[in-house]
């Protein structure tokens, strides 16, 4: 069951980071798929590790794409990844404690912040990324 599917309401008018993007929903929909299932810990743990390394390695790009066109918002939007990261780190250390509620907790976190992050926060960049020439 797809917990999110992409449409154009998700599109920061950036192919790489739209494409990007679609790959996090990609994570968070298997994520809920485990939910689903006995063998979850295993599961959501794999997904987890997965989202949380990918999540870094878009951000970096994200922030280094700010740096370089000097997007004014930078520190704001830099400081929602921190607080990204740091949360999903917490998820981590839940699952290697074995905290048995931790699925649906991490969904519902992940489909909040993935759809307020890309609608809202992203947003904010396109015309700044277009204006100096990525799309």
């Amino acid at each position: 069951m797809e917990l999110i599917k992409w449409d154009k309401t998700f599109s920061v008018n950036v192919l790489r980071f739209d494409e990007e993007h679609k790959n996090i929903i990609l994570i968070i929909n298997r994520l809920n798929a485990a939910t689903q299932k006995n063998d979850e810990r295993e599961r959501v743990s794999d997904a987890l590790n997965e989202m949380t390394l990918y999540a870094i390695s878009h951000f970096k790009a994200e922030e280094d794409y700010m740096t370089r066109f000097e997007y004014p918002e930078y520190e704001l939007h830099k400081e929602e990844h921190r607080e990204f990261t740091r949360t999903t780190i917490g998820f981590c250390k839940r699952v290697m404690n074995r905290n048995d509620n931790i699925a649906y907790d991490l969904v519902e976190y992940l489909n909040y912040w993935l759809t307020n992050h890309i609608q809202g926060t992203d947003k904010k960049y396109t015309e700044c990324f277009n204006k100096n020439g990525l799309y």
